[in-house]
């Protein structure tokens, strides 16, 4: 095979690569925030859900914890009661429940396909190491780069249309994610989207975002500091 061609091979690698990588990151954020319990707490108390579910917010915390362990498949149902409107009841109705193994079905997936991108990365950088050595970094570095410049187009593209119509955005999700309309609740009735209003999910996707975009951006730095002091190295070899 001509060095052309040998070169193409590698840079395909990498940019296979670093787009797992950039997969698992992205999927990583998500879980980050899904599950970190201070966010809801925050977001209750910003958004004044106590008033909007009639439940107290240690209530609500125990109800989204219990939520959170069905997800994670630490619990087998969402049988869960709460004193609600000073009565206690069973928190979520039979559609609300439904809807919620579609996305503990969604969030199982993710973990999944987390553990594969970030698998696959680490045997094709073991991989490509193995045949360029030292050179793997300048590699991985340039790849990161180009991929990067393809994701911040679409990041930019994703936060215009959510300025523009998050409610748009947020709806089209829920169409590719969800085979059915179970998503689709009353918010005059339905407990789960009280807690839970569109308002939280938009400060929700802005924070996974920000958490998502600050680790590209570490990255880039990372691989900008490995390629000027490639560059250096190969220029004082000549």
């Amino acid at each position: 095979m001509t060095r052309e061609g040998l070169s193409f091979i590698w840079s395909f690698l990498g940019i296979i690569a670093i787009f797992l990588l950039i997969t698992g990151l992205f999927i990583n954020s998500i879980m980050w925030v899904a599950f970190d319990m201070d966010h809801y707490d925050r977001e209750y108390k910003k958004l004044n859900i106590s008033q909007s579910t009639g439940m107290s917010q240690q209530e609500l915390l125990n109800t989204t914890k219990e939520l959170l362990n069905y997800i994670k498949d630490k619990r087998d149902d969402l049988n869960i009661t709460a004193v609600v409107q000073g009565q206690e009841r069973q928190v979520f109705n039979q559609r609300e429940i439904d809807h919620m193994v579609d996305v503990k079905n969604l969030f199982a997936l993710g973990f999944r396909l987390r553990w594969i991108s970030f698998g696959i990365f680490g045997l094709l950088v073991a991989f490509l190491a193995w045949y360029k050595g030292k050179d793997v970094l300048r590699l991985l570095s340039i790849s990161y780069l180009r991929v990067l410049a393809i994701f911040a187009v679409l990041l930019i593209i994703l936060l215009i249309l959510m300025s523009m119509d998050f409610t748009a955005v947020w709806n089209g999700f829920h169409y590719i994610a969800f085979s059915n309309d179970l998503w689709i609740l009353n918010p005059e009735t339905d407990i789960l989207i009280q807690m839970v209003p569109e308002s939280f999910f938009y400060d929700t996707v802005i924070r996974i975002l920000s958490i998502f975009g600050l680790a590209l951006i570490i990255l880039a730095i990372c691989s900008g500091v490995i390629l000027i002091k490639s560059n250096k190295c190969r220029r004082n070899n000549r």
